[in-house]
């Protein structure tokens, strides 16, 4: 039996002054204009709201949409809301207008429940999803196709878990958390030593802790801790591809980009930002509101300053790679110079008496 899909957010039809009203904006124009979607600036279809950001000004006259978010300034001849961020208030509405499409609550006939689970009779369980002894599943939580939920695992209320996503035992996840298709919580960390002969593999026994808002990508990674816990605060996204080593932290709403790895008991601090494909040793620190840039490599137990910019492998101070980018750039040039010179120095070695005369 395949249950039915139920929306969970508000009236799907909304107008433009309700939405003005809800991101806390200034309507000019039709406040009656229906707003039943969102788009692009340069895309956007009849019914759709867009934002447009201060250099995008320009490209308003030729929108199809209904309704655009602009910053205060010139107003258009137009349906507007004037909000101080558009793309942040575009962000609020967009939730609000197209809500998230959800399974109705309740358990499909397929999925294999323990019947030592707790499980909220507003969740919804789908076909062959697994949930192990202990394990607690709060209000309003989803979890799709095929996922496993292990023993003595805790998830909270208005969660969402995408098919394959896996909770190794012990794992905990928060509320309104999103784990995209495939991410696996609770593995094993990488932990073993060599006795000269053999990698002997040490028990990874502590666990992995997610606090509420968090979202992380498709087939990303966090492992368990090796004896404590690997933490991801509340707020902080995850892209796709990600590798979270055992005892990792990471601080609350920080942003980490697809393909990034952090090895074990590193630190990533509140609001950091870290690119895509960068690398992280072990025992780093990466302290509030930091930048790394995209492919950077950080070594073990290097430090980037918290609210600085580093870029590069091994990871430096994005002024310094500016100016030995700008160096390399002269370096033919240099070159030349330099052998203008020696040319220059041989002919005057060429012109002195010889110490025979």
């Amino acid at each position: 039996m395949i249950r039915q899909l139920t929306h969970r957010a508000g009236e799907h039809m909304k107008t433009a002054q309700q939405v003005a009203d809800y991101v806390d904006g200034t309507l000019h124009g039709d406040g009656d204009t229906p707003l039943s979607t969102v788009g692009s600036l340069e895309h956007a279809s009849s019914g759709a709201l867009a934002y447009a950001e201060t250099k995008y000004v320009d490209r308003i006259a030729a929108s199809h949409a209904a309704c655009i978010l602009v910053s205060p300034g010139n107003i258009p001849e137009r349906t507007v809301i004037v909000v101080d961020n558009p793309r942040v208030a575009f962000a609020r509405a967009a939730q609000w207008i197209v809500p998230s499409t959800l399974p109705a609550p309740g358990i499909h006939e397929t999925a294999l429940i323990s019947p030592e689970a707790a499980i909220d009779p507003t969740a919804s369980i789908g076909a062959w999803a697994i949930v192990e002894a202990g394990a607690q599943i709060g209000r309003g939580t989803t979890i799709f196709p095929g996922a496993y939920i292990g023993t003595n695992c805790h998830i909270g209320e208005q969660s969402i878990l995408y098919p394959r996503v896996v909770l190794y035992p012990e794992s905990q996840v928060g509320d309104r958390v999103i784990l995209h298709a495939g991410v696996i919580i609770g593995a094993d960390g990488f932990g073993f030593v060599f006795d000269g002969e053999h990698h002997l593999k040490i028990p990874q026994v502590g666990t992995v802790k997610i606090k509420s808002d968090v979202e992380i990508g498709a087939n990303s990674c966090i492992d368990r801790g090796a004896f404590d816990e690997t933490s991801i605060e509340t707020g902080a996204k995850l892209d796709n591809l990600c590798q979270v080593a055992h005892n990792v932290q990471i601080g609350p709403h920080a942003i980490i980009s697809s393909q990034t790895g952090i090895a074990g008991s590193s630190t990533i601090g509140r609001e950091a930002m870290i690119g895509g494909q960068v690398g992280i040793a072990d025992y780093c620190r990466v302290d509030d509101y930091g930048m790394v840039g995209a492919q950077c490599g950080i070594p073990t137990r290097k430090r980037i300053p918290a609210g600085q910019v580093f870029w590069g492998t091994p990871a430096r101070p994005l002024k310094d790679i500016k100016r030995q980018q700008a160096d390399l750039g002269r370096l033919p040039k240099i070159r030349k110079e330099i052998q203008s010179l020696r040319e220059e120095v041989e002919a005057l070695k060429s012109a002195l008496p010889s110490n025979d005369s």
